[in-house]
């Protein structure tokens, strides 16, 4: 079997057979690693004979594009489609609005069939005599805050949605919480607030709790609900009185973190109990379960799909923890359309009905969390956090598997970061996948991040370009750079943006390929410029150098908040001969020279545990650049040292766990939080 004729192959499906490490140094991908990525494209290489015709596939220029019926487009750009018409052909079009055209085809090149452009976004369908042909036309970027804002600057905060405290929460931030801090935050002055993934995890284990490993990012979690802001808060109170679970919910919500292992299955308890209460003949949520009900009947195959995996995983689970992935259950329930699902589905029917109530109680709860920041005056309100992949045992996984990449993790190739590299188990979908289902999967992916927010942050935003990637069960150095259809990626994005009035942000933190942050800043993504990595040799980069079409910050739930980082929290004793505490001595000089330089601060640099004038300098440093949105970490508006997640480590470090002190609704009332929010913008009219 030829390796040349194998790399030959990987380079035309996309998979780059050669990369360079952070020395400089070219490294070879693997046959063997070339093989697997190519087999989760669907493309055999295993033999001669299977590689010949996989070849052959790719080359043949075997139109997806004719299969699934969908392009894409830009507005004021022409658009080719792959069928056969001469010039001058007539087309019905019906734009999304619901009106109609008629167009003339155009002389395109190599006979292909061009239409006139499109002068507005859209889904739009040319009709022809073999059926319709959907054309999503994108503007020519996403909706920016500018746009939002009248070109005028402003800023946001940045929260952990389980580390807000409020009433009832049981020691789980939920809804209630967002809704708190988005109302204050509004009042203060800002115009967004950024919150962690809500996308759904594993109801029935509660150990699996990283917000970025997700079961699907299609529906949300229901441990973030906020009953009360659906049912009656009489109702909430009685069920939570009648169940026992008043003390248990006190006990965990005093916790400085959250428990859960205790706190997910008592916050199960109560919704399951509130389900019951709601569905009993008299109850007094009458208006609120005539619209539950309603919501059953026209529950979405997706979402029923979602929900019978939810119910099917638990009773697995039951049965031993090999059972985890549904790859390992037994054939008839690894197929979501077999009988045998239909059987489970129909006898446990009350069970999947509760799984779908936790679907619209958590996006009720949504709703009415960004309805409250939109009517404190935010221009944008929430900022959904869009996770890169999903977890390949999930639900996704499980009911879209022909849309996924199985056998492969999604991960990040050896860095000065991470000599070995990284591979962080999930899994995305499949390139080909896409194009052949018309990028529907992706479509969808977008609209629910989308649905209850006025922006979305995409996480490892690169990924829409190329994506590290690595058979299951090797190292994370033998993975290889595979590309994605970006322009249409990037036009579904803009497309969706303006359909939602959402500004888009692209976390283009790290290694990157030359030129995709000027790629970026051409879509209106805003890209994130972190105070810390804002950098060159000789010291920081002056505030109003700052790329002003990128959101400013001053630290990421991945980094020490400014406090800790001066204070020298995250360093550990090491034994590599490196004294890292005259190592931050050296750094602390550094940035605050840049303070100086830039006129914020005077004088000597504090001691390191005088952490308050520095979080203060970083916030005005970051308030001084062109950036027209600023979002501030929660953390260091607090100016506290806890860092939510630290890369690389699981159970060493409580990731994920950290509660904030004070009710959401108080925490911006101290008086040096709000001269740190005023460095930023002015309270609304009202607020002192």
């Amino acid at each position: 079997m030829s390796d040349d004729t194998l790399r030959q192959l990987a380079t035309r499906a996309g998979i780059a057979p050669h990369w360079t490490d952070q020395t400089g140094a070219d490294r070879d991908v693997s046959p063997d690693s070339l093989r697997a990525i190519l087999r989760a494209l669907d493309l055999h290489a295993d033999s001669d004979a299977a590689l010949r015709n996989s070849l052959a596939l790719v080359e043949s220029g075997s139109d997806a594009t004719a299969a699934s019926r969908f392009t894409t487009a830009r507005v004021g750009g022409q658009v080719g489609l792959p069928l056969s018409a001469p010039a001058g052909t007539r087309f019905e079009v019906t734009l999304e609005g619901g009106s109609h055209r008629v167009v003339t085809s155009e002389e395109g090149f190599g006979g292909a069939l061009m239409l006139p452009a499109f002068d507005e976004p859209g889904y739009h369908t040319v009709h022809t005599e073999d059926g319709a042909f959907t054309v999503a036309t994108a503007p020519e970027r996403c909706i920016t805050f500018a746009d939002l804002n009248g070109g005028a600057p402003g800023f946001g905060l940045a929260a952990q949605i389980y580390s807000l405290r409020s009433q009832d929460d049981g020691g789980i931030g939920n809804f209630a919480g967002v809704a708190s801090l988005g109302r204050t935050a509004a009042a203060r002055g800002a115009d967004a607030l950024a919150i962690s993934p809500v996308h759904a995890l594993y109801g029935a284990e509660a150990g699996h709790f990283s917000p970025y490993s997700p079961s699907t990012r299609l529906f949300y979690n229901p441990l973030h609900a906020n009953p009360a802001a659906v049912l009656p808060e009489d109702m909430v109170r009685h069920v939570i009185t009648e169940a026992g679970l008043g003390d248990e919910m006190a006990r965990l919500s005093a916790l400085a973190q959250v428990d859960w292992l205790a706190a997910t299955p008592l916050r199960q308890r109560l919704m399951r109990a509130l389900f019951d209460a709601l569905r009993k003949p008299g109850s007094a949520a009458e208006p609120a379960r005539m619209e539950f009900e309603r919501a059953l009947a026209e529950a979405s195959p997706l979402l029923k799909s979602h929900a019978i995996f939810e119910v099917l995983h638990a009773a697995q689970l039951r049965q031993g923890p090999k059972a985890w992935s549904w790859r390992n259950w037994d054939a008839p329930y690894r197929d979501p359309d077999s009988p045998e699902v239909a059987a489970f589905a129909a006898v446990h029917e009350d069970a999947v009905a509760y799984q779908i109530f936790l679907q619209w109680l958590t996006a009720r709860s949504y709703g009415e969390a960004q309805r409250v920041c939109r009517e404190g005056g935010m221009k944008v309100g929430l900022i959904a956090d869009l996770a890169i992949g999903m977890d390949g045992s999930g639900s996704h996984a499980w009911s879209r598997q022909h849309e996924v990449l199985g056998g492969l993790s999604i991960g990040a190739p050896p860095d000065y970061y991470s000599a070995e590299g990284q591979s962080w188990g999930l899994t995305t979908f499949s390139p080909r996948g896409l194009a052949a289902s018309g990028f529907a999967p992706f479509i969808e992916t977008l609209r629910a991040s989308l649905r209850h927010v006025g922006g979305i942050r995409i996480d490892h935003v690169m990924g829409m370009s190329r994506l590290w990637l690595v058979p299951e069960g090797a190292s994370a150095l033998d993975g290889a750079y595979v590309t994605f259809p970006s322009e249409t990626l990037f036009r579904l994005v803009a497309l969706e943006s303006w359909r939602h009035k959402a500004i888009v942000i692209g976390e283009d933190l790290g290694t990157l390929p030359d030129g995709f942050r000027d790629y970026l800043r051409e879509q209106g993504v805003a890209g994130l410029r972190v105070l810390r990595f804002e950098r060159t040799e000789h010291g920081y980069i002056p505030p109003d150098q700052w790329d002003a079409g990128a959101a400013a910050l001053t630290s990421t739930h991945d980094l020490i908040p400014t406090a800790g980082w001066w204070a020298g929290a995250d360093i550990e004793p090491a034994d590599d001969g490196v004294d890292q505490q005259s190592v931050r001595a050296w750094e602390r000089g550094i940035l605050w020279g840049a303070f100086q330089q830039a006129g914020i601060v005077q004088g000597e640099r504090p001691a390191p545990q005088d952490t308050a004038p520095v979080v203060d300098a970083a916030v005005r440093y970051i308030a001084r650049t062109p950036c027209t949105l600023k979002l501030l970490p929660i953390e260091d508006a607090l100016g506290i040292e806890t860092q939510p997640n630290v890369p690389g480590t699981t159970t060493e470090k409580p990731n994920w766990r950290h509660r904030l002190d004070g009710d959401a609704s108080t925490l911006l009332d101290d008086e040096v939080v709000r001269r740190r929010l005023g460095y930023l913008g002015q309270p609304r009219e009202g607020e002192a």
